[in-house]
């Protein structure tokens, strides 16, 4: 029976994503030097290049090339 079955192996293909299908990229509120990259489905490794460049910038520079807002964290916040 299934008692005695053995794994052979394990996988997840895990596409995370949020409420409203977009990426979650930014600060996370009222949490200084919390920053958020994550919800991008299966687009993350297309997308990772310009997610760590957008990211980057706001963590260093503060602001970033283009608007996050439409992205933020902060939209899910109750």
């Amino acid at each position: 029976g299934l008692r005695r079955a053995q794994v052979a192996s394990e996988w997840a293909g895990l596409r995370p994503g949020s409420p409203d299908d977009l990426p979650t990229i930014g600060r996370l509120p009222e949490k200084d030097n919390v920053y958020l990259a994550t919800g991008h489905f299966r687009n993350g490794i297309l997308l990772a290049p310009i997610t760590g460049k957008l990211i980057s910038q706001l963590i260093v520079e503060g602001r970033t090339d283009m608007p996050l807002e439409p992205f933020s964290p902060a939209r899910f916040a109750a």
